[in-house]
């Protein structure tokens, strides 16, 4: 069967960009496409088998079957001749017949290789970025069966790869303005491994007024042509973020912090002060940009990223567009030490009291667990926002002592309820990353768990997808503790960080919690409706509940239910709420 050496294919620069998009070459080997590829050389009596990806210039092998190599010259390929057609498996019943060939592709202590067959990896684009292909060391062909099930393999290879991609995207891109969401541009700050540069925080000042005075449309058009100007500065190495609202963060490789104060600052901010066009109207937003150095200004991404905002919080109260870091003049964690007298006081005078939000079991309407939620009941102030103390419980240590506080007080709540011959559901409590950092937390779960006479099946626990990453491997160590006293572990906020597969499957949880961002949108987007789709699917088929949060209208509640979600907690249901008063809904259940 003669074959012409490898040919580029037509679509080889739109091919190339989604094969980057994928975000999959050289990545770490995927016990799920390990199987896949472990299944097609069983299917078809192979010692060989790859799953490979063809690049500009190489073929690289996510997982590999009896091949000895890692990567191979594309130009020396069969897969590279396989992505010619996207739309047929090739054959080659006898690689001698082809003359470009070289059997010892994988060197000449690795196996000679006589027969090949592949199918293209096609994307939803119409794209083939690379093959599933079996290989033998002699001549031979596949039978009609065996054909057939290296298309089907193949083609759960590609709806897989999709999906991931889809997922990513979805979780690792701001919607509004295609940026990377923050842990995306954590993955990309740490995969460049700068040895310096300039951390910056860009606020629209007004964004918020503007959104009053013209609606949310113009407002969102101000914040994409922002984000379009910002883009600007990536042509110089930069990349850039979309944290909230009107707040982005950007990272300049290997700038001087002297340079960059002389000459970039100034051009930065006269590029975003400039007015804007929008239906229209002409628009200036005011900014505010704080700046820290890196490493100058703090060794880690974490710090030089809180030396900015301190820059940030200074230019705000100055009232300034620009402010440097300066470490004499630290106002965030100013604010936060000032506030520690009142927290500590408030620690020890039991003023922190536990409110409980239902979650409800989509099915049957019952309430199926609860989740406590931290309150400051101030004397004079009255119930002050967790927004307003939270993260100064974490900026001055507090965070532990009262997360131990929270346990007992849920623990005595949720024994009062059992005592009181009341349905008691499951109570989780959050977590926070000083809790597992501490190697007295699962001590002192156990602790609180005996002295309250109840059981793992009193408690959940929940943590958020930035604690699980700060660290992996102490989180996975102190989770598997935890579950074993019985106590389930739940993903919080799951969407909105890095979330993927490849975390996801090697953590000891059990739950997942969708995130109100995505769950607000379900009813009006239908790309928002995918995403929660998918993300139930994958969890399912994990074996992992699904909760979703901020469910607020009938609407979302019948989707979520349509899509099989099994838990929903949010304002439809019930605010969160005082233990007496959930006492109240137990007693008449359900709904």
């Amino acid at each position: 069967m003669p074959l012409t050496a490898p040919l580029i294919p037509l679509d080889e620069r739109q091919r190339l960009l989604e094969l980057r998009d994928f975000g999959i070459l050289d990545t770490e080997p995927d016990e799920d496409y390990d199987r896949l590829v472990q299944l097609a050389t069983v299917l078809c009596g192979t010692p060989m088998g790859t799953l490979t990806f063809v690049d500009a210039g190489r073929q690289w092998y996510k997982s590999r079957v009896g091949v000895t190599v890692t990567q191979t010259p594309r130009d020396k390929a069969f897969c590279a001749h396989t992505i010619l057609d996207s739309d047929r498996l090739l054959e080659v019943q006898d690689v001698a017949l082809v003359p470009w060939f070289d059997p010892q592709l994988y060197g000449q202590d690795g196996p000679a290789v006589r027969f090949y067959a592949g199918v293209p990896l096609k994307t939803r684009e119409g794209s083939s970025i690379g093959t599933l292909c079996v290989m033998d060391e002699v001549p031979r062909s596949l039978s009609e069966g065996q054909r057939d099930a290296l298309n089907k393999l193949a083609k759960a290879v590609s709806t897989q790869l999709n999906l991931r991609r889809q997922l990513r995207i979805a979780t690792q891109t701001d919607r509004l303005t295609g940026l990377p969401n923050w842990f995306h541009f954590e993955a990309q700050f740490d995969a460049s491994r700068p040895s310096k540069g300039i951390v910056a925080f860009v606020r629209l000042k007004t964004v918020s007024q503007i959104n009053s005075a013209h609606g949310f449309r113009v407002a969102d058009a101000l914040i994409k042509q922002t984000a379009d100007r910002l883009r600007a500065f990536t042509d110089g190495g930069a990349f850039i973020g979309r944290i909230k609202r009107g707040l982005f963060i950007l990272f300049f490789p290997d700038a001087d912090p002297e340079e960059f104060s002389s000459a970039t600052a100034p051009e930065l901010t006269a590029v975003l002060q400039a007015p804007y066009s929008v239906n229209n109207l002409g628009l200036v937003c005011p900014i505010n940009l704080g700046f820290a150095a890196f490493p100058r200004d703090g060794n880690s991404l974490d710090e030089v990223v809180n030396a900015a905002d301190a820059a940030l919080q200074m230019a705000i109260e100055r009232d300034e567009p620009v402010a440097f870091f300066d470490k004499s003049v630290d106002n965030v964690l100013s604010m936060h030490y000032r506030l520690e007298p009142q927290l500590r006081e408030a620690l020890h005078a039991g003023q922190f009291v536990n409110y409980y939000q239902p979650k409800i079991d989509l099915a049957t309407g019952r309430i199926a667990g609860v989740e406590a939620l931290i309150r400051w009941m101030h004397p004079q102030r009255g119930l002050v926002p967790p927004m307003e103390f939270v993260p100064a419980l974490e900026a001055t240590g507090l965070i532990s002592e009262v997360g131990k506080q929270i346990i007992r007080r849920a623990l005595a709540d949720w024994t009062a309820w059992k005592d009181a011959g009341l349905p008691a559901p499951r109570i989780a409590v959050n977590v926070a990353a000083a809790q597992l950092r501490s190697d007295a937390f699962v001590q002192d779960l156990r602790g609180a768990l005996e002295a309250s006479g109840a059981d793992g099946s009193a408690l959940g626990v929940e943590v958020t997808e930035s604690v699980l990453i700060g660290n992996m491997e102490r989180a996975i160590e102190v989770l598997t503790e935890v579950r074993k006293l019985g106590v389930p572990v739940a993903i919080d906020d799951f969407g909105t960080g890095y979330s993927s597969l490849a975390y996801i499957v090697t953590l000891p949880i059990d739950e997942v919690k969708i995130d109100r961002a995505f769950v607000k949108k379900i009813t009006a987007d239908p790309a928002y409706k995918g995403i929660v789709a998918t993300c139930i699917s994958l969890a399912h088929n994990l074996n992992l509940k699904v909760v979703a949060e901020g469910v607020e209208i009938e609407g979302q509640a019948a989707i979520l239910r349509q899509l099989g979600c099994d838990q929903a907690q949010g304002f439809l249901y019930s605010p969160p709420v005082p233990a007496e008063q959930l006492a109240r809904m137990l007693r008449n259940l359900p709904f």
